[in-house]
């Protein structure tokens, strides 16, 4: 079952308002809805923030439902000149700019025990997706996303993660649903559009842009759904 997974309600409400749906589970900032499309049926789930969080919550609903596919959507900081705000970004992978084991040994942002530090998206759904900007006429990026448990609004950072993991944007979650996914063997993918640049204006650019980029991945989304159950 195709799950589609946002953090918070405002990531998603207008998207579950086009579609028939029933809220089945809430907790720990774990929200449940089954939603219907014609025949087929999926998931539309919130996690909350925070990679304890996100991870467990993802757990609990792999363990209770039956899903096999997993699409990520929100809004996303950028650290690349080209990208305009609204533009819209389908990762190509994602990562952990946070995670530093490398005096021991590992790569940058990987994790001990984890067999890679890069968390690479599906290219059937990410084909989807960009199927789905053309025809809307969205302009998109398939580049690295590079994440951690901080908002990212200071031009040195944003630089650094540019140079040492070759990362375009930023955001809170995609790299801890890359890893969850990588673990479980799930294929995922991400609509992530653009709000702000992670530099020392992101945070007033977040506050003026963060709605309406939030509407667009959700129209995004809707799109990709019809274009998934074809």
């Amino acid at each position: 079952m195709l799950a589609i997974v946002a953090p918070e309600n405002k990531y998603i409400s207008e998207l579950l308002e086009k579609f028939s749906y029933e809220k089945v589970e809430q907790k720990n900032n774990l929200n449940v809805y089954n939603v219907n499309y014609e025949n087929h049926k999926f998931l539309i789930l919130t996690t909350g923030y925070g990679k304890v969080c996100v991870s467990s919550n993802l757990m609990y609903a792999i363990n209770n439902y039956k899903i096999n596919a997993l699409l990520l959507i929100g809004t996303t900081g950028s650290i690349n000149e080209n990208c305009n705000i609204f533009d819209v970004v389908v990762p190509k992978l994602s990562l952990q700019f946070d995670v530093d084991f490398c005096p021991n040994g590992y790569d940058p942002g990987q994790i001990p025990l984890v067999d890679s530090a890069l968390y690479y998206t599906n290219d059937d759904l990410n084909n989807c997706i960009k199927e789905v900007c053309d025809n809307t006429k969205y302009n998109y990026f398939d580049d690295i996303i590079a994440s951690s448990d901080m908002f990212v609004c200071n031009y040195r950072l944003s630089r650094s993660i540019k140079t040492e993991y070759d990362a375009s944007f930023v955001d809170v979650e995609s790299g801890v649903v890359g890893q969850f996914c990588h673990l479980n063997n799930i294929p995922y993918s991400s609509i992530k559009v653009t709000s702000n640049y992670a530099n020392n204006n992101g945070l007033r650019q977040y506050n003026s842009y963060d709605d309406r980029a939030s509407v667009i991945a959700q129209n995004i989304a809707y799109e990709f759904v019809s274009k998934f159950f074809e």
